[in-house]
């Protein structure tokens, strides 16, 4: 990629400036953090997935040697894991799923803190139990809450243009469906919580998260804290795909028992217990339908889904609304509908997977769109690239797509991946497939406000420092706003050091989700740069004998456009403007507000093609291949943009192949990593990256996002691969296991069998 003539940290190929604290083990995660007097905490759980609990005895726990708390709902009254759900920290008197919290314990050590959560006794009545979405819409099915008839949860309907119109004067119509399974989201790191909450009006947590203002709202009201007396503290992190987007009843219960001893506590989760925390994606159905003309054109779209919430299903009825736009993000269409029912059951509360519920219904989506493709006798890529958007398009929601490489992006992954050599030309279980997709960089619209802000404060060696309050899990995002802190003052990346992951020291930020950090927080720390350089500019205008707003910073040095040989050493004004007569020392300040919407948003485009083969043996699906071209608006650093497309490539796979917890009546059989499966390193394919760049008007620098908006679109193009590999054989189910697909190869070899039985 070319190097712009104009900027000298923006788009190099910047290592990531605490790898070598990663590398040798130096990096601190909040399980290192070890407090004076710390104790240990466990949670006791239930073991019924629907139970009515008719006492509970903690005295024997209480006398046990070493045991310094125990907590039941009684000690946790208002207080609200889920404001929206209902959902209380502890199971009161019903408990409706296996793993829901019932007490919990506080103990010198963890030995004794298991012993203590042995000795609480509690007599349950068991009431049936519905684990099965289709079995709790049955008439008749006992009830997760007898508030709650039918065990619906909401009924939503998401409409935009006209799509019964379009349906109506559609020429083609096809349909296929779609379910989905239990997943985790498998980050790296466990869950963890360590609270010092010693002091009346101070709350301090470690934990890893995606958002340290969200917790603050969560937790200052259920304890009679304003939101600055609670400090959230996230050090490293490993990993979040949507699974550390808010508070969970761990963070309550350590705070209640930190408060009650008078000592910090924590409460770590490892093996089973840490898939009972987990609140990733449900056994979702889906109905799709498009409609179009003969020519090829895609009129409209039209979803139902039925999700599967779990027991307190707040947050998908809140985010169902994922499932069913990412069509409309793609295509021009006249009509796009989703009606959404939200269903409960006596499993634990479902959430969201690594790219939302996009990535399946992109699966799903992707493969009709060969299926069109295929029955209409167009090349799949051809049918793609007629409906594709362009810039400036206006979306059925109220989108307004400023920039745009989605056709770029299709031409690119055709000629890269060897597209018109293979398709149509591969042996059997031997496919290639295409997939596109977009993803928004903000989330204006689903919060009240999107704000980041940021300070840059310039030291008199010219040693710049970075406070920035979004969290950094993995995808390099500190180092991207040091490269952007950089290019604004003309210095190198490595002269900025951050401090980020404190919200006693760190300016708001609303988090790390729904691709927001290199837009949101990026334009913030852009600001905060150049409020800083506007205040050295003034020092520099006077020495240079010129106007500040001739000022070039660059490399290091400050001269006047006109006069580039006359040049003052960036950290030497930095000294001077603090040591002048006046004394100024320089801190800039900047923060970011989307002027638009969720809808009109920076988007990212993508085109993708994948090459799988299938063991007509074994089901095994083995991808060869995988082209990847992302509208990225800029790319701030390309080498970072690289290992994220190897990341986002890697989690479609194992989301689309592999990853599924089993259960047998609410219990879960493989809560482990060895068991729950994923890609190992040598079945990762070879992946081919390719970076447009279309420079967006809202992004910094023109800088989109390239994180979710990958992950969906390798889950469009593996299963248009597998549909084409199966000879156009539609998989139902993610994800697409082996034996799954083995029935599919049986299947097609049925109808091969068939057909050739009746033309003989």
């Amino acid at each position: 990629m070319p190097q712009s003539a104009d900027l000298d940290v923006i788009g190099q190929r910047q290592p990531r400036l605490d790898g070598a604290e990663k590398c040798s083990g130096r990096s601190v995660f909040a399980d290192d953090v070890d407090l004076p007097g710390m104790l240990c905490g466990k949670i006791l759980r239930s073991p019924h997935a629907h139970a009515r609990i008719l006492s509970i005895d903690t005295s024997k726990a209480e006398a046990l040697p070493g045991v310094k708390a125990v907590i039941t709902a009684e000690h946790a009254q208002g207080i609200m894991s889920s404001r929206r759900g209902g959902e209380t920290v502890f199971a009161e008197d019903l408990v409706t799923y296996k793993g829901r919290e019932v007490a919990g314990v506080a103990a010198l050590d963890e030995l004794t803190a298991e012993k203590a959560l042995q000795l609480i006794e509690v007599e349950y009545e068991e009431l049936p139990a519905v684990l099965i979405m289709r079995h709790a819409l049955k008439d008749g099915a006992p009830l997760v809450q007898a508030d709650k008839p039918g065990n619906i949860w909401s009924v939503d309907l998401d409409r935009y243009g006209e799509p019964e119109q379009a349906f109506e004067n559609a020429e083609l119509i096809f349909e296929e469906k779609l379910s989905t399974s239990v997943t985790h989201n498998l980050f790296a790191e466990f869950h963890v919580a360590v609270v010092d909450f010693t002091l009346p009006k101070k709350l301090t947590l470690w934990t890893p998260t995606q958002t340290g203002l969200l917790m603050q709202h969560a937790l200052g009201p259920a304890f009679g804290l304003s939101v600055s007396q609670v400090q959230i503290i996230h050090l490293n992190t490993g990993g979040a795909f949507s699974g550390r987007g808010g508070v969970r009843p761990h963070h309550f219960i350590a705070a209640m028992l930190s408060r009650k001893t008078q000592r910090p506590v924590k409460i770590f989760a490892a093996g089973d217990e840490e898939f009972l925390m987990c609140r990733a994606l449900g056994e979702n159905d889906y109905i799709l339908r498009a409609a179009l003309d003969k020519d090829g054109t895609l009129k409209a779209f039209d979803m139902v889904a039925d999700m599967d919430g779990g027991a307190f299903p707040s947050e998908v009825g809140y985010f169902g609304w994922m499932a069913g736009l990412c069509n409309s993000w793609v295509f021009p269409l006249e009509g796009n509908k989703l009606r959404r029912r939200v269903v409960m059951t006596n499993t634990r509360p479902h959430f969201l997977p690594h790219g939302g519920m996009m990535l399946t219904t992109n699966a799903a989506i992707m493969q009709l769109c060969t299926k069109i493709a295929k029955s209409l006798g167009r090349d799949p890529i051809d049918f793609l690239r007629q409906n594709a958007i362009e810039a400036g398009h206006k979306g059925l929601s109220g989108e307004v797509f400023a920039s745009c490489g989605l056709k770029e992006c299709l031409d690119t992954v055709r000629r890269e991946s060897g597209w018109d050599d293979k398709y149509g030309k591969l042996d059997d279980y031997h496919g290639i497939g295409v997939g596109i997709g977009a993803m928004a960089s903000g989330a204006k619209g689903a919060f009240t406000h999107d704000t980041s802000a940021a300070l840059v404060k310039v030291g008199e060696d010219g040693i710049v420092t970075l406070y920035t309050g979004i969290p950094d899990m993995g995808q390099g995002t500190h180092t991207t706003m040091a490269m952007i802190t950089a290019e604004v003052l003309g210095i190198r990346a490595e002269q900025v050091n951050l401090v980020a992951g404190d919200t006693d020291l760190t300016p708001i930020d609303i988090g790390a989700f729904a691709q927001r950090g290199t837009v949101q927080t990026g334009n913030a720390v852009r600001n905060a740069a150049l409020d800083a350089r506007s205040q050295l500019a003034k020092s520099a205008a006077w020495h240079l004998e010129t106007d500040a707003d001739k000022l070039v910073f660059r490399r290091g040095k400050i001269y006047a456009k006109d006069k580039p040989d006359k040049t003052l050493d960036f950290a030497k004004v930095v000294y001077g403007t603090l040591h002048s007569e006046e004394g100024r020392f320089v801190m800039g300040r900047g923060f970011y507000n989307s002027p638009v919407e969720i809808k009109t948003s920076s988007w990212s485009f993508g085109a993708q093609v994948a090459e799988v083969k299938i063991d007509r043996e074994t089901g095994v699906v083995s991808v060869l291949r995988v082209t990847v071209a992302h509208d990225i608006g800029r790319a701030i650093n390309p080498l970072a943009c690289e290992g994220q497309i190897d990341g986002q490539v890697f989690s479609a796979m194992s989301q689309l192949l592999y990853e599924e917890v089993l259960s047998d009546e609410g219990m879960y059989l493989n809560p482990s990593r060895l068991e729950y499966k994923q890609p190992r390193t040598y079945e990762m394919p070879e992946i081919s990256h390719h970076l447009i760049e279309t420079i967006d008007p809202y992004g910094p620098f023109g800088a989109k996002e390239i994180g979710e908006g990958i992950v969906v679109t390798t889950g469009g193009a593996i299963a248009s691969a597998i549909f084409d590999a199966l000879g156009g054989v539609y998989m139902h189910r993610v994800p697409m296991s082996p034996w799954r697909i083995l029935r599919a190869v049986r299947a097609k070899e049925r109808m091969e069998a068939t057909k050739a039985k009746a033309a003989a």
